[in-house]
């Protein structure tokens, strides 16, 4: 029996599974077909618009220097959980991209191995196409007829058809990988759409907690100021009233704890400002040395019931006035207003340290006890006093804070709140 014959038989069964035509179609698109994923066109803005990291701030409408110590606190608590709500995002969000980076991983790989199943199989495919044409199948009783015995016509036919059925597995087989290479191209594009949002989700995150550092480090440096302030203030009272000074250190030692409490992230962000601050002040005071130098010189003005106030000389004339209508009204006042800034200093140098840095750059929080920077108080410079009326430090509920209430504008003199005994040129 010659088993050497064409193909016709076996085209012949497969033309009957499939047309002829649709083979040639399939090689068609073996050849057309492009193998390899290209990503999908980058997406404007997946995340949803560029967000800057405004959304991330909380509101913050407190004036540090005068508000209570319970609204700063409970402020500086709101900016700081901000923080971490914002970093609990961020954590989120780079989450979601690993699992996004990791479904597009398996994606690539899958479609990969199809790609590289087609492309055998395409070869075969192929080949099945070419055979047709080259030898065209033919198969009809006359052949079986003229064989030498009815055996070997079955035996040729049988072997025919099995190479048919060969034939149209590797032409089913082809179909099949394309249709799931081209579901797998699908799935890598929605994965690398997905991997695209979710790496822009998560810089986006990066940039609110950014955002809501920078807050929480300017907020910070706020508070610090503040406490400066109350310090300064609470160094002036020292010699004069003692317990006031006291209680003034214990009632800013909570802030004081709240600020030495921020993560090294926020310190190093406030280090990073103040560092600009002093650039910035350097530039301003080139050529400048030592704490700005009182406004006129130090004056005393005597006080209606004995004793003399220190201010500074351009203020001098409208504190006397001051003092002088309050005594003809039938309060009689005086007070503590210009301080040595060498005192300051000294403090300093005791409670923070002998460096340059710790003396006037460190933050009051720095030192044990926390203690305010030199020239932060504007009794250093004659433009605050601390009222006396009484032998004491006038107090909100006596008549000489409320004749101040009422008239010390018209002397060019403000109130800092929370600190009833306190005046100077700008409330501060």
């Amino acid at each position: 029996m010659d088993l050497s014959l064409p193909l016709g038989n076996a085209l012949l069964m497969l033309a009957r599974r499939r047309s002829l035509t649709t083979a040639m179609t399939l090689a068609a698109l073996v050849a057309a077909s492009v193998v390899t994923s290209t990503p999908s066109a980058a997406q404007d803005d997946p995340s949803g618009g560029d967000r800057g990291g405004e959304q991330a701030l909380v509101s913050i409408e407190v004036d540090v220097l005068r508000a209570s110590n319970v609204v700063v606190g409970d402020t500086l608590a709101d900016v700081s959980a901000n923080v971490e709500a914002q970093k609990a995002m961020l954590a989120e969000a780079q989450t979601a991209l690993t699992t996004a980076q990791t479904n597009l991983a398996t994606a690539e790989a899958a479609l990969l191995d199809t790609q590289t199943r087609l492309a055998a199989v395409n070869v075969d495919a192929d080949q099945v196409v070419v055979d047709a044409f080259v030898n065209p199948p033919v198969e009809s009783a006359f052949d079986a007829l003229t064989e030498d015995n009815l055996m070997d016509a079955t035996v040729k036919q049988s072997i025919l058809h099995r190479k048919a059925d060969s034939d149209a597995a590797k032409l089913g087989e082809f179909q099949v990988l394309q249709e799931q290479l081209e579901a797998e191209e699908t799935e890598r594009e929605e994965a690398a759409e997905a991997a695209e949002a979710a790496e822009a989700e998560a810089a986006a995150a990066f940039t609110d907690v950014e955002a809501a550092v920078g807050q929480q480090a300017a907020f910070a440096a706020e508070v610090q100021r503040r406490l400066d302030v109350r310090l300064a203030e609470a160094d002036a009272l020292q010699n004069t009233d003692p317990e006031l000074a006291e209680q003034i250190r214990a009632r800013e030692a909570e802030l004081v704890t709240m600020l030495n409490e921020l993560d090294e992230e926020v310190q190093a962000e406030r280090a990073r400002q103040r560092a600009a601050e002093l650039a910035e002040q350097a530039d301003a005071n080139k050529g400048i040395t030592g704490i700005k130098p009182v406004a006129g010189g130090v004056a005393d003005v005597a006080c209606p019931g004995g004793g003399v106030v220190q201010v500074a000389g351009d203020i001098s004339a409208s504190v006397e006035r001051l003092l002088t209508d309050a005594s003809e009204a039938g309060i009689t006042m005086c007070g503590y207003g210009y301080r040595d800034p060498a005192d300051q200093i000294a403090v300093r140098r005791s409670n923070c340290g002998t460096s340059n840095y710790a003396i006037y750059q460190a933050p009051s929080s720095y030192c044990s006890p926390p203690t305010a920077r030199p020239g932060t108080s504007l009794h250093e410079q004659g433009l605050a006093i601390d009222f006396t009326s009484g032998g004491g430090t006038i107090g909100s509920g006596g008549s000489a804070y409320s004749w101040l209430q009422d008239n010390a504008a018209n002397y060019g003199l403000y109130n800092l709140a929370g600190e009833p005994w306190h005046w100077s040129v700008d409330g501060n």
